[in-house]
């Protein structure tokens, strides 16, 4: 009996699926920083420690993501969509249910790895579903649905856990596999060929050009703000003495700037010089972050600061990626790749040395001397890179 592969078709309800699975994977890639303070009384590890147990899961989920681009590029490897949706939500809330520390780092390393391959063969998957004439739309709601849902895992899991405990975490992987069962039901694990322009034999050393490199330098230094106010603003607030669930809130906040950001940001891209929206929230991330930890505290002015500092961190990305994409307009996946998954990668590699550092001096001040001078080197670099013509 043959087998008809059935492929997926344009359409609206493929495209909320698309979002919805965005929203699922990145759900469960926040779902570490919520569970550090309880790990960290758990196994009495220190705020490098923790650093470096979150170093784990985001370096296998984002220094993964550039060599997967570039061979979903050349190979049909959708099947792996699906797949890392199911494996990286359930390894994701395994992190409570063991006592050994290496298990555990066995744990963040699987799912870690297992989550990587959703956003190289996700972009492919969405332009596949999009509404011709609508496909920025369609790739809008796509890209919203994955900050919504790492913006509001950390409520629902400190809310969660503080309800049922860690111990029963797994359950929330249910809403994982139901949609990884809808996306292999839409056929969204099959996928016409060809979906993106081929990187053919195009070597990997002339894409490396000095402005390629700048460009991920100076988007790396704005990823260490973020990534170290997403691992340690939890912990900042809960040694201020602030609840989980208050702590969980304030980084809501601070995601929500990012969803915020990226939006006005993105739309404004097709009318400034992207130097200029680059530089100009590499500024408001510096500004933000430097009121905020002048005086922690959870105020209004507080949760103002910190929605600025994430408007300016996420409002980099849009712009970063037009602009990477601009100069290897033959590897756009590869490019958005490295925007999107590598300079995250290094931004939390990064805040090991934030945590370093605040293990000595106080995380406060660990954190106001390492990643407010990073946003000002950033916006040094980019002074002196010309932005490539469209």
């Amino acid at each position: 009996m043959s087998y008809t592969k059935v492929y997926a078709t344009p359409g609206w309800g493929n495209v909320a699926l698309m979002g919805t699975g965005h929203f699922i994977s990145d759900f469960f890639c926040n779902v570490l920083p919520v569970m550090l303070p309880i790990l960290a009384v758990r196994y009495g590890i220190s705020y490098s420690q923790s650093a470096a147990l979150f170093m784990v899961f985001s370096v296998s989920t984002n220094f993964l993501q550039p060599p997967l681009g570039l061979w979903a590029d050349r190979k049909d490897i959708a099947f792996l969509m699906p797949l890392s949706l199911a494996t990286g939500a359930v390894f994701a809330c395994m992190v409570g249910l063991t006592s050994n520390l290496y298990v555990l780092i066995l744990i963040i390393l699987l799912a870690g790895v297992c989550a990587s391959a959703f956003h190289p063969i996700a972009a492919q998957a969405v332009y596949a579903v999009s509404i011709k004439r609508r496909r920025a739309l369609c790739t809008s709601l796509f890209i919203a649905g994955g900050n919504v849902g790492f913006a509001t895992a950390p409520v629902i899991v400190a809310a969660y856990v503080e309800s049922f405990g860690d111990k029963l975490l797994p359950v929330l992987a249910i809403p994982a596999l139901i949609v990884t069962y809808l996306t292999c039901h839409r056929h969204l694990h099959h996928l016409p060929r060809p979906q993106f322009a081929r990187t053919g034999n195009v070597p990997l050393k002339s894409m490396l050009t000095r402005q390629f490199i700048l460009l991920n330098s100076a988007i790396a230094l704005r990823s260490w703000t973020y990534c170290a106010f997403v691992v340690f603003l939890p912990l900042l607030l809960t040694a201020h003495g602030y609840s989980t669930v208050e702590a969980a809130f304030a980084l809501l906040v601070l995601l929500v700037g990012t969803v915020a950001g990226g939006l006005i940001a993105g739309s404004l891209s097709d009318i400034f010089p992207l130097k200029l929206i680059i530089i100009a929230t590499l500024v408001l991330t510096g500004a933000g972050a430097a009121f905020f930890l002048y005086d922690v505290e959870i105020s209004f002015l507080s949760l103002t600061a910190l929605f600025i500092t994430g408007a300016g961190m996420y409002g980099s990305t849009p712009s970063a990626i037009v602009w990477a994409q601009r100069l290897l307009p033959h590897n756009a996946a590869f490019a958005a790749s490295m925007m999107l998954g590598f300079t995250f990668g290094l931004g939390y590699i990064e805040s090991v040395i934030t945590g370093f550092v605040g293990d000595y001096v106080g995380l406060q001040l660990g954190l106001a001397v390492t990643v407010v001078p990073a946003a000002i080197l950033g916006v040094i670099i980019m002074l002196f890179l010309k932005e490539p013509p469209a």
